[in-house]
């Protein structure tokens, strides 16, 4: 807890808050202002409470946190998801990402703006509704999606669906807070077991109403039923999938919708009896068998927030090893392992790891980039949602490897239940003795908390997450120093994303060289691939290193949605290229994509068909860029825009200036990928890059083979 201190009472300044704003802001200062890095949360405090940060409140949070009131302003104005003025009674998101962009989200979207008469960024005339675009809500697979007041998310939209949810807004308050998803968590009574996800891409079709019908209409049968509430096993488009347990294992039931739940009863769901919507054992659905599931081997499996379910499927035993190891032996096992980051770049887990260990520090961190903003990844969503201690877990072996005591987990915005589930199952753990001042028995402290971002893409990058957890703009630092050396608050730190600290536990249970025997050359280990975007079975599909983008999508994920060729495919999220047609049956590891200037990434995967057009996917790049930079140098800043009218350009102009600014596009990829300061404005012409070489004729420069059967 923070020291006690006297903090600037917002009743100073009563002319220009009300009371209800100056009470908000005191009990935000009180709870924040002597907390490092407490700006960002105390900010989302008040617009919690009130809806938006006033201006009046800026001078007092100056002051409290002994800063100027034009460095407090620079941080409210950074952050998209921050807001200086009330937005209407219900505020809607429509997600404009690469993966809800080949489903139809822009017609959507145009859709809505006709629909509501106001303009995206607008409040309609009644103050009843705010429309805003969103970039990315992690429910790639059911795209186009759709958040209601940052916090109810639907997927699967179509135009209809929109004007149908519009009219169910109008007739009921528009009231959906956390509450919802701390609802959500909550289960249970005896007898037969069922399981219904409440992860945010079961919640997004229905899956709350789903777990009502089943409650209500089993009571009114007199038929005792246990409900839990899971994680979602991946097989997003199956969603809400029902599992009932059977003595011959769990027997799966979907898409089932709240109207199926009667039928299914009828037909003998409690008994695993056969139904239009059975799927058999659910362990036995080919999706599922055919994979390795190292890292998400309990989601969608345990009641998420359960320590007993936890620990029955080998839970805390990889935290129990490594209590009794020396710190050198735990760096050496993960070294050993072969683990690298699965953030994106790859980089060896174990070498960060012996780094901060070896580094000199007053006090050393474990951080946690959980900002998973890439078009077409929500594997980092599905496991802090499904499967929270084992992240937890992760980071506390992190922690006892290089003698941290504080971590912190960087959560984006845009993920209401994962921040809601990971809350609670830090404060189960830390009551049972994982985390706290005894971590495991083993004599050492770690402390972990949950940061907020707040609608940043850039801050993916680990420096400029840094930057935010201190409470600043998520501005992109200069390397060196290394946050290994000098990272959060100028301390050693650990960075590492979701998947990477998740897998470390089994790493530490089953040892280095169980780890090691999946793979391919120094690609070792298994990684959480997701495929999205207009595809017919979307999901999460773990496997080892080394199967084919082809495989992905033909064999697991069924081919597009639309039953049209597949055009494109991109991997490695919005800043990952476009995977030339001809490599579709490369061995997907980091050194063959490297070699062809592709990369691997997050493991996910947007597929487009042969309606798509790549001049436009191309300009959406630059203009996602344009939109996200945090500012900080020209490339990036300068070089997107320009990039958005030389690719205008390009689309509307012959002859001799359409080759001028071909070249001049080229030339423009060339500066921002050698003079960019991050990952941001450095792999922005990747996409761009790739749509050109691969897909020339959608730039009018010339015919290109036709897309790729799948």
């Amino acid at each position: 807890m923070p020291p006690e201190k006297t903090v600037p009472l917002a009743q100073l300044a009563p002319q220009k808050l009300s009371t209800k704003q100056a009470e908000a802001l005191n009990h935000a200062l009180a709870r924040f202002s002597g907390e490092p890095g407490g700006l960002l949360p105390l900010l989302h405090a008040v617009q919690h409470a009130l809806g938006f940060i006033p201006r009046a409140a800026v001078p007092l949070i100056a002051d409290a946190f002994k800063l100027s009131r034009a460095e407090v302003h620079g941080v409210i104005s950074y952050y998209p998801h921050l807001r200086e003025q009330p937005h209407g009674q219900t505020l809607i998101q429509i997600c404009r990402a690469e993966s809800c962009q080949s489903r139809g989200s822009d017609a959507l979207l145009a859709h809505a703006e006709v629909a509501l008469g106001c303009k995206v960024h607008e409040t309609t005339a009644d103050g009843c509704v705010t429309l805003e675009p969103v970039y990315c809500l992690g429910l790639c697979a059911q795209s186009p999606a759709l958040m209601v007041n940052e916090v109810e998310a639907h997927a699967h939209l179509t135009p209809v669906k929109l004007d149908a949810l519009l009219q169910d807004l109008k007739s009921k308050p528009a009231l959906v807070l956390m509450d919802k998803a701390q609802e959500a968590i909550k289960a249970g009574v005896e007898a037969v077991r069922i399981y219904v996800p409440r992860d945010a891409a079961a919640l997004a079709v229905g899956a709350d109403a789903v777990a009502r019908a089943l409650t209500e209409e089993c009571a009114v049968r007199g038929l005792p039923v246990e409900l839990v509430r899971n994680g979602s096993r991946g097989l997003l488009w199956l969603e809400a999938l029902v599992e009932v347990e059977t003595a011959q294992g769990r027997v799966a039931y979907g898409p089932v919708s709240a109207a199926d739940v009667p039928g299914l009863l009828d037909a003998g769901l409690l008994q695993g009896l056969p139904h239009a919507l059975c799927h058999g054992l659910t362990e036995q659905i080919p999706y599922l068998a055919s994979q390795e599931r190292l890292t998400f081997a309990r989601v969608g499996v345990i009641d998420p927030l359960s320590l007993a379910d936890y620990a029955a499927h080998g839970g805390w035993q990889g935290l129990q090893a490594a209590a009794t190891m020396a710190a050198e032996t735990i760096v050496q096992q993960v070294l050993d392992s072969g683990l690298r980051g699965r953030g994106g770049a790859a980089f060896p887990a174990g070498i960060k790891w012996k780094t901060v260990a070896a580094a000199a520090g007053s006090q050393k961190y474990i951080a946690c980039n959980a900002d998973e903003g890439d078009s077409g990844t929500f594997a980092d969503r599905l496991l802090m949602e499904g499967d929270p201690f084992c992240l937890i877990e992760g980071m506390a072996i992190a922690a006892l490897a290089v003698g941290a005591t504080q971590g912190y987990i960087y959560v984006r915005s845009e993920y209401p239940h994962a921040i809601a589930t990971l809350k609670e199952a830090i404060a189960r753990a830390s009551a049972a003795g994982w985390l706290g001042g005894n971590v495991a028995g083993s004599g050492r402290a770690f402390y972990l908390q949950v940061r907020k971002g707040a609608g940043s893409y850039v801050c993916g990058e680990e420096t400029a997450m840094l930057e935010s957890i201190e409470g600043k703009r998520g501005i992109v630092r200069a390397k060196p120093p290394l946050p290994a050396i000098e990272g959060l608050f100028g301390q050693p730190t650990v960075i590492n994303n979701v998947i990477t600290l998740a897998t470390v536990p089994v790493i530490l249970a089953k040892g280095a060289a169980f780890y090691q025997g999946f793979g391919m050359g120094r690609s070792r280990g298994t990684l959480p691939f997701q495929i999205a975007g207009n595809i017919a079975r979307g999901g999460l599909v773990e496997k080892a290193f080394g199967l084919s983008l082809r495989a992905l999508v033909e064999d697991f994920g069924g081919g597009t949605a639309t039953g049209r060729p597949v055009k494109a495919i991109q991997v490695g999220g919005p800043l990952g290229s476009y995977v030339a047609p001809a490599d579709w049956d490369d061995p997907l590891d980091y050194e063959t994509y490297a070699a062809k200037g592709n990369v691997v990434g997050h493991g996910g995967l947007v597929v487009h068909d042969d309606a798509a057009n790549m001049a436009r996917l191309a300009r959406y790049a630059m203009e996602f860029c344009a939109i996200e930079s945090c500012g900080k140098c020209t490339p990036c800043r300068i070089g997107s825009t320009r990039g958005v009218e030389v690719i205008d350009r390009i689309t509307t102009n012959q002859g001799a200036a359409h080759a001028a600014n071909v070249a001049l596009l080229e030339s423009l990829c060339d500066t921002m990928e050698g003079g960019s300061m991050c990952a941001m404005g450095g792999m922005t012409p990747y996409p761009v890059r790739s749509a050109l070489t691969h897909y020339p004729q959608d730039f009018g420069i010339e015919s290109a083979p036709a897309a790729m059967p799948v």
